[in-house]
């Protein structure tokens, strides 16, 4: 009798164990997504979607499939999990009224950084959408007379210049707005899907295959933040990893360019800046500095100071100013010291990165760089990580991926259930340990039995394969 070869029966084994991770993580999604009267939605769909991401990625990268049906896989699957994140509108985030409402008004020829959302000034502006009348209304303004949608609408803005061309440009694709959150979702969906494009094409040129795009364009986190909630994030991403990219092709200019231009986005991709200067400092911060100043001069010219906006005040109230938002140092030391030692271990690592970047790989560098901010900062907002998870596929540091997803599980559990004192320091404890745990069992040298079976694998048979095993990053 004959039986089938021992390697194209794991191959088998493989694709189905692929297809039922797929199927399991869609099916959860929907289901979390769709289920009428689901109590903590949000939270149950990540927390049912996480195994099925995990497995689809581990099965992927032991395939080998050919590019076209690897980037098929990577860009079709992500793309119909972005579909079903924009069926409803913005579930556990309102940060897009704001957007929509910033480009209102400048359209209107009135700069967003002069008047907040409720001022008397902007009231023919008002309409229905973001001024609803609400019986159980979250944002009151008039002293309670009236509800607004915006949140935080006794501040000015707090987006830079950028975020506010990019607010812009989809108000007037969009016809004036129209379409409510459905235009603002799709672009951000789009930008999920070009930023896993870009992360393919990277990994292919490091020879890792698919999978490092895949890490990105199936997490469940990604099609939540951009495809349901809309975050400009994506927008700040997009422009790190094209920084990064430029780079790695010796075309620091550029680099800089662009990094400036998402620094002009959301501030904090600035994070990448350090991995950036290691070939032409001079005319990577050159570039950069040119890009944030020309983006802020016009809106310097027309409100002069009040240009910052709410940063200030938003630093204040979560916690940075006074040292009660580094959740992993507080329980050590006293707020003014755990500010102190967060700056002193954040200038620690800008400096070993500048030092040790590999210009042509500055990716490498820049994932230590993004975890040891958010290790230092414990973020309570998820989408702050995804520049994180972006930066854990493109250089394959995957010891990285509890810290880059841990901030979505804490914004939910604390919007939930409310915020309690220990919590954030249990979530972010708990996930650098995982990392340590990680980074352990991949530093372990591989048997000699493993060697072989790699060295095999690697033969070939001529055709590109795009699915590689992961690898350590050095």
């Amino acid at each position: 009798m004959l039986t089938a070869a021992p390697g194209r029966t794991r191959r088998r084994g493989r694709v189905a164990a692929f297809v039922l991770s797929i199927l399991a993580l869609i099916g959860f999604y929907c289901f979390a997504k769709f289920v009428p009267d689901l109590q903590h939605r949000a939270l149950w769909l990540e927390c049912l979607t996480i195994g099925p991401y995990l497995l689809a990625v581990l099965t992927f990268s032991r395939l080998r499939p050919t590019f076209r049906t690897g980037i098929l896989l990577v860009l079709g699957i992500g793309l119909a999990l972005q579909l079903i994140a924009m069926a409803d509108p913005p579930t556990s985030s309102d940060d897009d009224y704001r957007y929509l409402w910033d480009a209102k008004v400048q359209l209107a020829g009135i700069d967003p950084y002069r008047y907040a959302p409720d001022a008397s000034q902007l009231a023919h502006l008002r309409t229905p959408f973001f001024f609803p009348d609400r019986v159980n209304c979250a944002w009151p303004i008039d002293h309670g007379s009236a509800c607004t949608a915006i949140n935080r609408p006794g501040v000015r803005t707090v987006y830079p210049p950028v975020a506010q061309a990019a607010f812009d440009l989809i108000r007037i694709v969009s016809l004036g707005g129209r379409g409510g959150h459905l235009p603002v979702q799709l672009v951000a969906a789009l930008g999920a899907i070009a930023i896993g494009w870009l992360l393919a094409r990277r990994a292919l040129a490091r020879g890792r295959g698919l999978w490092p795009a895949a890490l990105w364009s199936w997490c469940p986190m990604v099609s939540v933040e951009f495809g349901n909630n809309a975050h400009i994030d994506w927008l700040g991403v997009l422009l790190c990893v094209l920084a990064l990219t430029s780079e790695a092709a010796r075309r620091s200019g550029w680099a800089g360019a662009l990094v400036g231009a998402a620094i002009a986005t959301k501030l904090y991709p600035g994070l990448v800046l350090a991995s950036l200067l290691r070939r032409r400092p001079v005319l990577v911060l050159s570039c950069a500095s040119a890009v944030v100043v020309l983006s802020y001069v016009p809106h310097m010219i027309a409100v002069g100071p009040d240009v910052i906006g709410y940063l200030p005040g938003y630093l204040h109230d979560e916690q940075y100013t006074s040292g009660g938002r580094f959740l992993l140092l507080s329980p050590w030391l006293p707020p003014s010291l755990a500010l102190v030692a967060a700056a002193l271990a954040l200038a620690g690592v800008a400096l070993w990165v500048i030092r040790h970047t590999d210009a042509a790989v500055p990716e490498d560098s820049a994932v230590v760089m993004a975890a040891a901010v958010t290790l230092v900062s414990t973020p309570a907002y998820g989408w702050y990580s995804l520049l994180l998870l972006a930066l854990v596929a493109m250089s394959g540091a995957v010891q990285w991926l509890p810290v880059a997803l841990v901030g979505s599980y804490f914004y939910l559990v604390q919007g939930d259930f409310g915020l309690s004192p220990t919590l954030g320091t249990s979530l972010y404890g708990g996930a650098l340990a995982l990392t340590v745990l990680i980074w352990a069992s991949r530093a372990r040298p591989a048997s000699p039995r493993r060697q072989r079976a790699g060295a095999a694998a690697g033969a070939g048979t001529g055709r590109p394969r795009c699915g590689g095993r992961p690898r350590s990053v050095r």
